[in-house]
């Protein structure tokens, strides 16, 4: 391989040099200075992602491709994460070897004179930068070679909760939970080293809660010294997790779809055939009980098929027509109609909904499903009677509403299950009533918490936000 990679290489007019091992390769690396490496990742001596890191080390702008026949995905993401240009799996076409050295070389030659530095301003050269740095949009921090924070600009100090001059001084790994300091620190100054510097995702700390972190550290402007971008990643993550459940969601309705598709044509033939058989085995007889049975059976089968297939042309919908609205009036209808369901079981209703509040974007039509479906979900859950509370209130510039019951509560364990279609705790239906509310909370950009004790009742908090086109810093609803 190694004879034929050089001499295809050699055809096309590059000069090669050869090496078998990985001591021998670096030895080379740094006697010619190559403008690109074709490294086979299963060499002698070191390893072919060693020598990567260390050739990118010494030159980040040479091209570097790498040969593996053992490749897999994590050892691609390992290979590029290193500085690795292109990745090819043997064995693969020449062709495709000459066209990917090509474009990186091209691309390592744009590189290199962009990199040239440029000149600043000769007059308050240092005011210059310093006023750079403070104004700058990312948090940056300038910590020393004993791990001091020397300076913090103003983005840095917003997003850690600490005035610039409480952080002036104080010791970098600070910024980190106790537990991972000594650990973390080591690594930054490690890496940070390196001509790619460090990147990460760790924990911050601010204000006494910790939050995810995109941080960049490299070695400047002096030695031992870093400087840090820090970035919070607390709306990613919980965008992330919006996704994956609703990815999740999807993917259950698609598995109901196919399974009423499946079910339905035998439910009818077997409902069918079942009400043929009536005449045949005559009224009151014992097969006329036994087929009273099975054709109940099917017609509890055929509402749970209709039920999935409303479900699923429900989240089918387009729901985006929204427009401005005012959520007390949504609120007051869903009272009348939970005080008159709870009058005759001995229910209390009670509210806490404040004179003004201001409009938010979404479907009345669909707010009053789901304020009903929550209303309703308390009543039954209070049998022998109790209190149902519906509050709301402005907070920051979320709207917050809760349903509260006194009922028999739900068990802790079933609280991250209660979304999912097919699951309920009542005698009858299929389980889409929180589905469907967790759809809807979804559309308008909102969120749906429970809070729940056996015995002692449930709380449901819904969260809408007053604008959709807001972007908080937190996307997280403050924490009623």
């Amino acid at each position: 391989m190694n004879q034929l990679v050089a001499g295809t290489l050699s055809d096309e007019g590059y000069e090669c040099r050869q090496s078998y091992d990985g001591v021998e390769a670096l030895r080379l690396f740094h006697e010619f200075s190559p403008e690109a490496m074709v490294l086979d990742l299963n060499i002698p001596k070191i390893h072919g992602l060693e020598v990567l890191r260390q050739a990118k080390h010494l030159d980040p702008h040479a091209v570097v491709i790498v040969l593996t026949g053992h490749g897999s995905d994590q050892t691609a993401s390992h290979a590029i994460k290193l500085g690795a240009d292109d990745y090819l799996t043997k064995p693969f076409q020449h062709s495709g070897l000459l066209e990917s050295l090509e474009l990186h070389l091209k691309r390592a030659d744009q590189l290199r004179g962009v990199e040239i530095p440029g000149e600043l301003p000769s007059q308050g050269r240092v005011g210059y930068l310093a006023q750079l740095f403070l104004e700058a949009p990312a948090a940056l921090v300038h910590a020393d070679s004993s791990g001091a924070i020397r300076a913090v600009n103003r983005s840095a100090a917003r997003l850690l909760a600490r005035g610039p001059d409480e952080l002036r001084g104080s010791s970098l790994g600070e910024i980190v939970p106790q537990e991972m300091r000594a650990r973390w620190l080591d690594t930054v100054r490690r890496e940070a080293s390196m001509t790619r510097g460090y990147e990460g995702e760790v924990l911050l700390e601010s204000a006494g809660t910790a939050f995810p972190a995109n941080v960049v550290a490299v070695e400047k402007p002096e030695k031992d010294h870093l400087i840090l971008a820090l970035r919070d990643l607390t709306q990613q993550k919980t965008l992330e997790r919006r996704y994956f459940e609703s990815k999740r969601l999807a993917s259950l309705g698609r598995v109901v779809e196919g399974v009423a598709h499946e079910v339905r044509n035998p439910l009818i033939s077997i409902g069918g055939f079942a009400r043929k058989l009536r005449p045949i085995l005559g009224e009151g007889s014992r097969g006329d009980q036994y087929l009273e049975v099975i054709l109940s059976e099917v017609e509890r089968l055929e509402r749970m098929v209709r039920d999935i297939e409303e479900f699923v042309q429900f989240s089918k919908q387009d729901r985006t027509r929204f427009s401005p609205l005012d959520l007390r009036s949504v609120l007051h209808g869903c009272l009348d109609a939970a005080a008159e369901r709870c009058s005759a079981g001995g229910i209390r209703v009670r509210s806490d909904i404040p004179a003004a509040l201001p409009s938010i974007y979404g479907d009345p039509s669909l707010l009053r499903e789901l304020f009903d479906g929550l209303a309703e979900n308390a009543c039954e859950a209070m049998p022998s009677g109790g209190d149902l509370v519906l509050r709301c209130w402005l907070a920051d510039r979320w709207i917050q509403v809760q349903v509260e019951d006194s009922g028999i509560g739900i068990a802790e364990e079933d609280l991250t299950e209660i979304f999912d279609p097919f699951f309920t705790s009542k005698t009858s239906g299929t389980g889409f009533g929180l589905a469907r509310a967790y759809l809807i909370v979804e559309d308008h950009a909102g969120t749906i918490d429970f809070e729940s004790r056996v015995g002692k009742g449930t709380l449901c908090t819904v969260s809408l936000p007053v604008d959709r086109r807001w972007v908080p810093r937190n996307p997280e609803p403050p924490t009623p």
